[in-house]
């Protein structure tokens, strides 16, 4: 006889063998200072239970035990809320997750290799639980941390030019290009991700730019944010590379 067990019994303690098993880890700075507040880390294992934690020391002096130790399984009514005091909020985080699984649907038929390949949705007790996409391992963001070797700025901004133009020659703009939201593939090829805020040109959005990476406070889907994005990108390349560069 099988019987259910709470889930606190059931999943005592993660149990990753690598930091590759990772989904996500990543540090919180304070945004004025650079300062380092936490790291932070989440994995989903393979019965789809999903584990977050956090630690008060760098991610670099994290072990495999630690994280064993620190990560804690996320309850399902923490994911799949049964009341909340704004139903439009329940009604648009579905809707976001739909819309962007439909856009990478698309772009599954109109592959380019600076964009992220989709590979269908995940399912979880008969709902719609996430999007399954290829799998990297290095951020741009943190890239000049976990690689020591000098990124070819030139070559990386002309694939990710690439692969914003293939976007815009099929009339949409990703409308949310930050260091997060591009990933290194082979040779360090530039790879397109998040495509939650991607929509055809003049459409309205639901969410679109990251603090920081924007020029202007915007709503509707157009061709500038994505330029004004890159050139904001670009300059970021050139001043750590410099930073990077003196440190050494």
């Amino acid at each position: 006889m099988c019987v259910n067990q709470p889930q606190e019994e059931r999943y005592v303690r993660a149990n990753i063998r690598t930091k590759r098993d990772l989904t996500l880890l990543s540090e919180v700075e304070d945004y004025a200072t650079g300062a380092f507040i936490r790291s932070k880390f989440n994995c989903i294992d393979d019965e789809n239970v999903a584990w977050f934690g956090q630690a008060h020391f760098g991610k670099y002096d994290l072990i495999v035990d630690d994280l064993n130790r620190l990560l804690l399984p996320v309850p399902n009514e923490k994911i799949y809320l049964l009341q909340t005091a704004s139903i439009p909020v329940t009604e648009l985080i579905p809707r976001m997750l739909l819309e962007e699984a439909e856009i990478l649907q698309f772009l599954k038929q109109h592959l380019h290799p600076n964009i992220i390949k989709f590979h269908g949705c995940t399912i979880n007790r008969g709902r719609f639980a996430g999007i399954a996409l290829e799998r990297h391992n290095v951020i741009l963001q943190y890239r000049h941390e976990d690689v020591p070797q000098a990124l070819d700025i030139d070559a990386f901004m002309r694939g990710i030019r690439a692969g914003v133009a293939h976007l815009h020659s099929l009339g949409f703009a990703h409308n949310d290009l930050n260091p997060t939201n591009i990933a290194l593939g082979g040779n360090e090829n530039p790879i397109l991700l998040d495509f939650g805020s991607c929509r055809k040109f003049g459409e309205d959005l639901l969410s679109g730019g990251t603090f920081g990476w924007v020029v202007e406070d915007y709503s509707t889907s157009a061709r500038r944010h994505d330029e004004s994005a890159m050139d904001k990108i670009e300059a970021w390349l050139v001043k750590i590379g410099v930073k990077a560069t003196t440190n050494a």
